[in-house]
């Protein structure tokens, strides 16, 4: 339930430099770009010039509308009368949960073919590179050992711009830069669904929406400001999955003295640093992400809760954003220093040596 109040006719106030009925127009831009400003950011700041990344943006968006139809699809036996309340909320989260794992699992799968693809192109590379060289010495076996080197060299140069091209697309594809994309994805299409039609609708009417859930705050403002944290949560949540679903896949120990060995009881010391939950780098260490993703969607769905009654939002906001801060707390001290897995990680260090050498070369 709620009330609209409607503004009066636009005239001029020799008081004010505003008109009233410019209050909602200019709500409606504001809260727009406050509920869509994470997904926003990181399309283009992040994954709008990598088209590899752009695939994984609109894939994972269309994965979150898959989880919405399972989700409408397990509720349509039950009677409309039951579809309300906290009901509604361990069915979504579920799957949510685990088209987020799907999609994560179906990208591996992806991710395989790739890296076996790159692999194969490099050996062919490489073999094509060793053919050439052995035909250039063939040619110039009656001439001195320095021309025969620097023939060699001269031959082997133009195959390191093909073999830079390969590392810049195993580059692109680390877990750090596909999971915020997905995770851009999955929350950008979120946010679109829980805050879209109340501000389609909005914008075309007259006078500002207000709700019991919160009578002193506009409806857009409220809705945005929830969008907004669930956008964020989104971010996190496959962020967890990665991680969560890479471990499960690998199923290794890292060689760390940073890591935590199994059974040290959930705890690390770092040098200098207050122990705090780290997730070990093993299968076991994925079950746990995926089981802190799993209660921290849970508890945000329970915190919107208290919206059903008079002014909840003095309730459910902080009680949103303290969950998807403590959420963001954990997995920052979860996987600080090995979300990526050792090879990614390797190999972003070696692309990085190579740049910062060809900068000084030049």
């Amino acid at each position: 339930t709620g009330s609209r109040i409607k503004h009066p006719k636009a005239t001029p106030d020799p008081h004010s430099h505003t008109l009233a009925t410019m209050t909602t127009p200019a709500l409606s831009a504001g809260c727009a770009l406050l509920a869509f400003s994470p997904s926003l950011s990181l399309l283009f700041l992040i994954a709008y010039q990598k088209s590899q990344l752009i695939i994984i943006v609109t894939t994972s968006a269309f994965a979150f509308l898959l989880s919405s139809l399972l989700a409408s699809l397990l509720w349509l036996p039950v009677p409309a009368s039951l579809r309300t309340g906290p009901l509604i909320i361990p069915p979504a989260v579920v799957c949510q949960f685990l088209l987020r794992c799907g999609f994560v699992k179906v990208y591996h799968r992806v991710e395989a073919v790739i890296q076996k693809s790159i692999r194969k192109h490099e050996r062919h590379e490489a073999e094509q590179v060793r053919r050439r060289q052995e035909q250039q010495r063939q040619e110039n076996n009656n001439e001195n050992h320095n021309r025969a080197e620097e023939g060699a060299d001269n031959v082997a140069a133009p195959t390191s711009a093909g073999l830079s091209e390969t590392a810049k697309l195993r580059l692109e594809l680390n877990d750090w830069s596909c999971g915020i994309a997905a995770g851009n994805g999955f929350g950008g299409m979120h946010a679109v669904l829980l805050y879209g039609t109340l501000l389609a609708s909005e914008s075309s009417a007259v006078g500002t929406l207000y709700q019991d859930s919160c009578s002193f705050m506009p409806s857009l403002v409220n809705s945005a400001i929830i969008a907004f944290l669930f956008s964020i949560l989104d971010m996190i949540l496959m962020l967890l999955t990665f991680y969560g679903m890479r471990r499960r896949k690998d199923g290794y120990a890292r060689n760390s003295v940073n890591v935590r060995p199994e059974g040290s009881g959930g705890a690390s010391v770092c040098a200098g640093r207050i122990p705090l939950l780290r997730f070990p780098d093993t299968a076991w260490g994925g079950n746990l992400a995926l089981i802190v993703a799993f209660f921290a969607h849970l508890a945000a769905g329970f915190a919107t809760v208290p919206n059903l009654k008079q002014n909840g939002c003095l309730v459910s906001l902080p009680a949103l954003a303290g969950v998807v801060g403590l959420t963001a707390i954990i997995f920052v001290s979860g996987v600080s220093g090995h979300f990526l897995p050792d090879i990614q990680g390797r190999r972003m260090g070696q692309n990085g040596l190579a740049a910062e050498a060809m900068r000084h070369e030049d």
